[in-house]
């Protein structure tokens, strides 16, 4: 075991944990047995955030420590806890962005883990948090789980990956890169246990953050009529400058080009999903429509029904004439840090109440179904614009994604290319900006910061000839009014997963903004329904 500092409970002293069978506790709030505080690596080198908990619930657990016997045909829900591509801490219970209680509500092992993140140092001061190493420790968790299967309760052979934002990011990888190779420098490097699995049965994914080479081209193509964002390092709006303007037009009419280069089929009708050049029309464009206005229609017809807790009805809603539920403003910009140093942008939204506004000039409603067919329209008077051009790879060097990519020798570096090369194709109208930005995005020849980027982008991993052990079931969620990535990467990884012939259950949450989007109980009911069908 690593040296432990003495502000760093750690419930194991060896890999073991039918040594640990007098550290169970029972907790009376929440009726479950808990064991908190593991370390899942004898090599942790930020063992503060290398630490997993589970908790189980009272009939699975003797109060000697020991597993049931029907514990062994219970699902595991592993949670990862990773956000703003941050370390993070496994949370705790009634902690911020714990989800615990409604899967142990409803009799299901939950495990809650923490990993390194891009900005984590070792005691000599050495980063080891940069890409793919989140994604490193939490294979490594659950190998290090799966060692201890004899000593825990649960199906391991059902295992559901959660997580949001950057944890959806986490939670698809885990789903689509089970057991694959490319990994097993980095899983041996963190004294993972190579001969267990890290494949997961299904992968619960909310507000994924992915695909990140493409994902300011997608944020200006979804986000571009709107020149104001209210994320600033000032915490004040920002408008776009000409330069700006110009980049974002560039940037979104590449993402047309991208788009129609991944050759998707309507997972219905098996239509191709191209878009036009005016990046307005084509079936990609009215399949990410359909999906907003089908939100739109779950969102209406339950407040009609009277199952949501806004006042009035959907034709108050609609015409402005109710109070509604809204995430509470952050305060300061959105990337500041919350309580534990969570990006306020990432906690779970604290709700306050909305005076509604007029909404039919983009939304129709007649009684059964809502269309909302104009996404400009959508995004001016509904859900702004939140980061700036560019958003993931910033022009200033200083995103999350910046650090996330950042070396030994450079913290924070840039890793699309194609940024460098259209801010080229501007040099004779901004020179001064080509001068500046053009030759900072030039990584196209850093071949180990490509293998990075590679093992952090899902698409990568499916249909394609990698070997891994891919999960069988994916579930994802994302809030008709999150701004943090484009409403269409989410759409993309669901509609490439379910051309690639998975089972995929997808929808946008109407006026849910980045967070675990979802009505209550449906993720516990698409958990029973796959396990049962399995």
């Amino acid at each position: 075991m690593v040296p432990m500092q003495d502000d760093v409970p750690v419930a194991n002293r060896t890999m073991e944990l039918s040594d640990c069978r007098d550290k169970w506790s029972f907790s009376e709030t929440y009726d479950c047995w808990c064991l908190k505080d593991i370390l899942y690596t004898e090599k942790a080198d930020v063992p503060a955030f290398q630490r997993l908990s589970v908790f189980v619930p009272r009939a699975y657990m003797h109060p000697d420590g020991t597993p049931t016997e029907e514990s062994r045909k219970v699902p595991i829900v592993f949670e990862n806890n990773s956000a703003g591509y941050m370390q993070m801490p496994h949370t705790w219970l009634g902690g911020p962005r714990c989800y615990a209680e409604p899967y142990l509500k409803d009799g299901l092992i939950y495990v809650t883990c923490g990993c390194r993140g891009r900005e984590s140092r070792n005691a000599e001061g050495k980063p080891v948090g940069k890409a793919p190493v989140s994604l490193v420790d939490l294979k490594t968790a659950i190998r290090f789980l799966r060692h201890n299967r004899a000593a825990l309760p649960g199906n391991f052979d059902r295992i559901i990956s959660v997580g949001w934002s950057a944890g959806g990011a986490m939670s698809t990888l885990l789903g689509v890169t089970g057991d694959n190779s490319r990994y097993n420098s980095y899983l041996e490097a963190a004294g993972a246990y190579m001969d267990e699995s890290d494949a997961v049965f299904a992968s619960q994914i909310y507000c994924p953050i992915i695909d990140l080479e493409h994902a300011d081209m997608a944020y200006e193509w979804c986000f571009g009529a709107d020149k104001t964002c209210e994320d600033s390092h000032a915490g004040r709006a920002e408008t776009m400058t000409p330069f700006k303007e110009a980049l974002s037009r560039e940037l979104a009419s590449r993402y047309v080009t991208y788009v129609n280069s991944l050759c998707l089929k309507h997972p219905v009708t098996g239509e191709a999903l191209t878009l036009h050049a005016d990046g307005r029309s084509g079936a990609f464009y009215d399949y990410l429509m359909a999906c907003i206005s089908h939100a739109a229609t779950e969102y209406l017809t339950r407040l009609d029904a009277g199952s949501l807790p806004e006042n009035g009805s959907a034709e108050d809603y609609v015409k402005g004439c109710c109070t509604y539920k809204v995430p509470a403003p952050a305060p300061g910009p959105a990337h500041q840090a919350g309580p534990g140093g969570v990006p306020s942008s990432e906690m779970k939204p604290a709700m306050a109440e909305r005076q509604g506004t007029d909404k039919r000039s983009w939304l129709a409603w007649d009684g059964k179904k809502a269309a909302v067919t104009d996404l400009d329209a959508y995004v001016l008077h509904h859900r702004r614009r939140m980061k700036p051009c560019t958003s993931f790879d910033k022009l200033e060097n200083d995103s999350a994604e910046n650090q996330l990519f950042g070396s030994p020798q450079h913290d924070f570096m840039h890793f699309n290319a194609e940024i460098g090369r259209v801010v080229k194709t501007l040099q004779d109208a901004f020179p001064a900006e080509a001068e500046k930005y053009a030759d900072a995005f030039d990584v196209s020849g850093d071949a180990e910061l490509a293998e990075r980027i590679y093992l952090t982008n899902p698409m990568d991993f499916i249909a394609a000839d990698e070997q891994s052990r891919q999960a069988r079931y994916y579930r994802i969620r994302v809030g008709a009014c999150d701004a943090d990535t484009s409403l269409s990467i989410a759409m993309t990884l669901a509609v490439r997963l379910q051309n690639a012939g998975f089972p995929v259950d997808y929808a946008l949450v109407w006026d849910q903004p980045h967070c675990e989007a979802d009505y209550p109980g449906q993720v516990l009911s698409w958990i029973h329904a796959i396990c049962a069908e399995a």
